[in-house]
């Protein structure tokens, strides 16, 4: 039936799409310096997988460098206790936050600016690196990009997660035409992800560093956008074998957390918004309802769509190494998406602030 085409397309493209997403990899590497920086704002319970997991990377011609960004729990003192662990180990205390300046984009450039690697690494403080990621950079870096960025493994914590950060990789794999992202300047076709990203020092510095986007709520797209309108070459990859992250502790955290970037990833279009809301609801919901009607007059055709969906969820998940039981619950993903979005949109014309970290963005 031709309501089914669409819904092949869709898996078609998918398919198509992330034949253009190379895999980070180990081979044959230099010896280049990499800056490891890590802002921390309220970072307690991560303190100890963090620098736990960096203490166990091998590469040796690294300096991880922590910022802590006025915290107000015990995040500053917990890194001191740790610091003697290891010479790679270095921190900085933050002050007051500058006039006209974000919290992160501000915690990002104080990192840059006492780095001394030839590649600076930003990673998030809720975010582990295995023993080889950095010979993994280093191999990147030894081809002719200027950055790289992906996002990594997800570990879920509670159920809002599960449903939720999986459409991370979706969104890449199904909205974002990766050879244009990949091989293109094309500044539209731009992703990134702030829990790791890696540019070429001398670079950083030509394109104003994060001080070209201090204002920016959503930094990381911001940034290689800026990258794009240089000219350089900024990648995008599949990092998922060398880095995961923990991204929030409890529901709460969740909500907020994908409310700080939902509506802002799409520039804070109310039209891109309900374009979004509605083509989730045709496309991803609404397979549920054909499926149980299929059934019912026998038409088993009219399964065809809900197939569809459930494989491409199958297939960005199997990349993700997100495979689980969420991943049969595409449709519900995307009712909760859409609620999200909505709630956010809905906030946004009532001039309600949004906070992250005790802080107002």
């Amino acid at each position: 039936m031709v309501i089914t085409i669409p819904f092949l397309i869709g898996l078609i493209w998918l398919i198509f799409n992330i034949q253009f997403l190379k895999k980070l990899r180990v081979a044959q590497h230099n010896d280049l310096k990499i800056s490891v920086l890590v802002p921390l704002r309220n970072e307690e319970t991560h303190v100890h997988e963090l620098m736990m997991s960096l203490k166990n990377v091998t590469y040796k011609n690294a300096e991880f460098i922590l910022y802590d960004d006025d915290s107000t729990d015990c995040t500053a003192q917990l890194i001191e206790e740790r610091l003697h662990e290891d010479t790679r180990f270095r921190m900085i205390r933050g002050k007051a936050l500058p006039e006209g300046w974000r919290g992160k984009p501000h915690a990002c450039q104080v990192l840059a600016d006492e780095a001394s690697g030839d590649v600076l690494l930003w990673i998030d403080a809720d975010v582990t690196l295995q023993k080889k990621t950095l010979e993994a950079v280093a191999t990147m870096f030894t081809q002719p990009i200027d950055a790289l960025t992906g996002f990594p493994r997800f570990k879920a914590s509670n159920v809002l997660e599960c449903l939720l950060t999986p459409l991370l990789h979706f969104f890449v794999y199904f909205h974002l035409p990766i050879a244009l992202a990949n091989h293109q300047r094309m500044v539209a076709a731009t992703a990134a992800s702030g829990a790791f990203i890696a540019i070429r020092k001398e670079v950083y510095e030509e394109i104003g560093g994060h001080a070209s986007v201090k204002d920016a709520v959503v930094e990381d797209v911001a940034l290689f956008r800026i990258l794009k309108h240089h000219d350089k070459k900024a990648m995008l990859y599949n990092i998922t074998d060398f880095v995961s992250c923990a991204m929030y502790a409890n529901r709460q955290e969740t909500w907020q957390g994908f409310q700080k970037n939902c509506f802002r990833g799409i520039n804070h279009s109310y039209l891109t918004g309900i374009f979004l809301v509605v083509f989730y609801f045709l496309y991803f919901v609404s397979p549920v309802g054909l499926a149980i009607y299929g059934v019912f007059i026998t038409k088993y055709v009219l399964l065809v769509p809900l197939v569809c969906i459930t494989l491409m969820r199958l297939i960005s998940d199997l990349l993700a190494k997100k495979l689980n039981i969420y991943t049969l619950l595409m449709p519900v993903s995307a009712i909760v998406y859409c609620v999200l979005l909505i709630t956010t949109m809905i906030r946004t014309v009532r001039q309600k602030n949004t906070y992250w970290k005790g802080r107002i963005l």
